[in-house]
């Protein structure tokens, strides 16, 4: 080395970091950069191509709880109801009740049998009915009809035959399970409130001049 010459950078360590360096900008253009096409390949064929996948569509469902704004049927076609019903009813149990009061022994348990299964075929009867159409004999002559509180569907059998256990087993018990409608805005008894029902009516027709202009 020449005195008072600047040094030598280039030297064999700087050389092979050059070579390094050089080495790893290969690989990184080479996984990078697609190859370029060369002239005269034949093109990708169409049915190769894979399509891209459509996003999936959100959905929200919901049961119609939202927009169901029920016509409350009034104290006193629920009352009338109730009574239909509870005359029907002691139809189912009047054979077991005659029984009861003739007094023998034998004939009071067969009595009491025959109100035990008389209560059930009435229960049957009223969830069958109710499930399916809302009304049992009492709401069809009230023109009434039990439906889901949240919804305003049918209710399932269980929950229409547990309601009708309730209304005679516990609400008429001082009548505390039908005084109970008059605490709440949708006029639900004890039973309502366990079954999960509201009790509605028909909505009211209503009339406005515009629809005579309409018809014009």
């Amino acid at each position: 080395m020449t005195p008072g010459a600047p040094p030598d950078l280039a030297g064999p360590a700087s050389a092979a970091t050059d070579d390094d360096l050089a080495a790893l900008l290969s690989q990184i253009t080479d996984d990078d950069t697609p190859d370029a096409p060369v002239a005269g390949a034949a093109l990708t064929a169409p049915t190769e191509v894979e399509r891209p996948e459509r996003a999936e569509v959100a959905r929200i469902e919901s049961d119609g709880g939202i927009e169901f704004d029920p016509d409350l049927a009034s104290f006193g076609a629920r009352l009338g109801g109730l009574a239909i019903d509870t005359v029907v009813l002691t139809l189912f149990l009047l054979p077991g009740i005659v029984l009861v009061v003739v007094g023998s022994t034998p004939l009071i348990v067969l009595g009491l049998l025959l109100m035990v299964a008389g209560f059930g075929g009435a229960t049957v009867l009223y969830a069958r009915a109710v499930s399916s159409t809302g009304q049992w004999i009492g709401n069809r002559r009230t023109t009434t009809k039990v439906v889901d509180a949240r919804n305003g569907r049918m209710i399932p059998p269980g929950e229409a035959g547990l309601r009708f256990v309730l209304r005679y087993l516990v609400s008429t018990i001082f009548l505390i399970g039908f005084l109970m409608a008059l605490g709440n805005s949708q006029r639900r008894t004890f039973h309502d409130n366990v079954a999960g029902t509201v009790v509605t009516r028909p909505p009211r027709a209503t009339w406005s001049i515009d629809d005579e202009v309409a018809d014009d």
